[in-house]
């Protein structure tokens, strides 16, 4: 398999059509499955273990599925985990998606293959729904559910997923109450729930979402990525809950994995403690941090003269770079190959400010032939100076990796068996040599 060549990045936005003034609604359902409370979130400040008073959501990492031609998108997986909607229940799998900021269901009346081939929500079958309109108002005065010939908002989501492509999905909105789930067989247990207006697909387009093995996706960007708070996934939660430690993090393994709301993972599972980061920009809604520079095997191979920074997508599978220096890092990590059952190459360092660095080895950055994956990241908006990188789940399984809402920050900390942040020693940069291709 050829390098991934191609990566879009843009907003994965939505258009708004027919009403422009958003509100804040309070929530319908704030005292439904609310688990989140903890009276001990001043401890977690101070970097007490807190899972024991977080909701644990067990994920599963599942490869993207063929397409109907027969081609197959090798080496892209998804960590997919459950959520069930409305009320009785409705059990749908998603992916938990740090790059896009509203919940995307498929609506039971939309007919693509893209939707039908996967469990649609189906707003009919739920007593709590609600048609709604972008400000939260009914879409009919007197009914829950629209009926007949009415105005009302239409939306329409570009997506761009990094290993699939770019599509469009058009929908509705509905307001519903969307819970966390542990898996189908306790679909009656709602560890949390948020009340929100779902995004309800009526179309979507074959690429992406049909070989998305999940049937939706949880954003868990900023409320930059959001039309509004109300359709922000994350925020609605923190407003059904209070005293809760305002953070969430991914602890990610080869076959498997767990998303932690209200909590932090367990010292048990993690080789040290998380150093933090400052979130950049966090009006455009990314969990986008500074990066000093990128080595290879400890050459500078960017130097970052006009700033770097990096956007965890964790939605994605692979590393991402803008278009225009992905081969000057890209011809220093030919060497991968195949050895043993293992990728041999050097390690791709990542330098964080305060003199610390994640580090990947060959296998982390190689698919399962050694094919170095690394995406070229096209940029659609006008964007600050400086060179941005993306970071998918193949960094999430090397570190820790934890979300702090309120503080706008990201932590890091090495998983078992990875290389502490500290590890790596960095030449002075008088005596650092710079690679220049």
């Amino acid at each position: 398999m050829q390098p991934q060549t191609s990566m879009s990045f843009m907003q994965r936005s939505i258009i708004i059509t027919g009403i422009s003034t958003l509100a804040f609604l309070p929530s319908a359902h704030a005292k439904r499955g609310n688990r989140l409370r903890t009276a001990a979130a001043s401890d977690a400040r101070s970097g007490s273990d807190t899972s024991g008073n977080a909701v644990l959501i067990p994920l599963q990492r599942m490869p993207a599925r063929a397409d109907h031609d027969g081609s197959k998108h090798h080496d892209a997986s998804f960590y997919v985990g459950n959520i069930t909607v409305g009320e009785p229940p409705q059990h749908l799998q998603v992916f938990f998606d740090t790059g896009s900021g509203h919940v995307l269901l498929p609506h039971m009346a939309c007919k693509n293959r893209s939707c039908t081939e996967h469990v649609r929500y189906s707003p009919w079958a739920s007593s709590s729904a609600m048609d709604v309109n972008a400000n939260g108002s009914p879409v009919q005065e007197g009914s829950r559910l629209a009926k007949g010939r009415v105005r009302r908002t239409f939306a329409t989501m570009d997506f761009t997923q990094a290993d699939l492509g770019d599509g469009v999905a058009k929908g509705v909105l509905v307001r519903d109450h969307v819970c966390l789930s542990a898996g189908p067989e306790h679909h009656t247990s709602h560890l949390a729930c948020a009340d929100l207006a779902v995004l309800a697909a009526l179309q979507e387009d074959a690429m992406p979402f049909e070989s998305m093995p999940a049937d939706g996706i949880i954003g868990l960007g900023l409320e930059g990525l959001s039309v509004s708070a109300f359709s922000n996934f994350y925020s609605r939660l923190m407003d059904n809950s209070h005293d809760v430690l305002p953070e969430f993090g991914m602890l990610l393994g080869e076959t498997s994995g767990t998303i932690l709301f209200g909590g932090r993972a367990s010292v048990d599972n993690v080789a040290a403690p998380l150093e933090w980061f400052p979130v950049l920009r966090p009006h455009e809604g990314f969990w986008q941090f500074e990066i000093v520079q990128v080595r290879v095997n400890g050459m500078v191979v960017e130097q970052c003269q006009h700033g770097c920074r990096a956007v965890v997508d964790s939605g994605s599978s692979h590393l991402g770079v803008q278009s225009d220096r992905r081969e000057s890092i890209l011809n220093n990590l030919q060497s991968a190959l195949f050895s043993e059952g293992k990728c041999n190459g050097p390690d791709l360092q990542i330098d964080l400010p305060r003199g610390l660095t994640l580090t990947l080895a060959a296998g982390d950055y190689s698919d399962a032939s050694c094919a170095v994956q690394l995406g070229a990241l096209h940029l659609h908006e006008p964007q600050p100076r400086g060179v941005l990188f993306s970071l998918g789940t193949n960094v999430i399984r090397r570190y820790y990796t934890a979300f702090d809402w309120e503080a706008a920050r990201i932590g890091f900390a090495p998983n078992e068996g990875s290389a502490s942040l500290h590890s790596t020693a960095r030449a002075s940069a008088a005596a650092t040599e710079l690679i220049v291709m």
